[in-house]
């Protein structure tokens, strides 16, 4: 890590730790707005770590790996699957008070944990409908999925469709602020050859304070990136 992103993380992740919400507070710390240079983080292999990358060419391993310790953020949600990892919980909790206070709409949890079971229900219902070439563009196989590790949170602004979160005034304030808070767009607009996955602005994953706040101040668009791996449009084949 370079002298100054050191300091300027340090900087940022102090102030952090003090209050809560604490990113209502917090500058973008770039000097003179122009990028730092980016930083190669090393992904985890532990399932349960918030640096672990899951994507087409790296399932979760096992495959069939729960947590042990899901909770219900303190966040309005849509349907059954309303928990998460407790640090994702919170950050969520912290991001959903702040979205309220800054643009006067709800921020509501759309999907969170799904199991491998229900990924695998889901994935096959969508081959079902759209065949498989066009599912693998917008869901995940099972043991693929982001949503199983606990990490992953679909949101949406409250009497909207989450699919069109990024249309709204909450989607737009959540794309520019979620790093303050742990979370990456994972799937952003323009990174469809390195991702895998239509742009989805309302799947944010938890990644951690340190790791988000070096992705925003470097200008990384994807874990893929960060993590210095190569890009994962496709399943390998079998």
């Amino acid at each position: 890590m370079t002298t100054v992103l050191a300091g300027v993380l340090a900087g940022v992740l102090a102030v952090a730790g003090t209050a809560a919400p604490a990113s209502a507070t917090l500058p973008d710390p770039r000097p003179g707005g122009d990028p730092i240079p980016a930083r190669t983080w090393a992904p985890s292999q532990d399932p349960a770590a918030p640096t672990v990358l899951v994507n087409k060419a790296r399932p979760l391993s096992p495959t069939s790996w729960a947590p042990d310790d899901l909770v219900r953020p303190d966040v309005r949600a849509l349907g059954e699957h309303d928990r998460l990892r407790p640090d994702a919980a919170r950050a969520l909790e912290r991001l959903a008070a702040d979205a309220r206070d800054a643009t006067g709409h709800e921020l509501v949890l759309a999907s969170g944990y799904r199991s491998v079971e229900y990924q695998a229900r889901l994935y096959a219902r969508y081959v079902d409908g759209h065949g498989r070439r066009d599912a693998d563009t917008f869901s995940a196989r099972p043991g693929h999925s982001e949503h199983q590790t606990g990490l992953a949170a679909d949101v949406a602004e409250a009497g909207t469709p989450y699919t069109d979160l990024g249309s709204t005034e909450t989607g737009r304030w959540v794309a520019s602020q979620a790093w303050r808070y742990g979370f990456v767009v994972r799937y952003p607009e323009g990174q469809e050859a390195v991702t895998g996955y239509s742009p989805e602005p309302w799947h944010l994953r938890y990644v951690g304070t340190e790791l988000a706040t070096g992705m925003h101040l470097a200008g990384t668009a994807t874990l893929e990136e960060a993590f210095g791996v190569g890009p994962a449009p496709d399943y390998p084949a079998r």
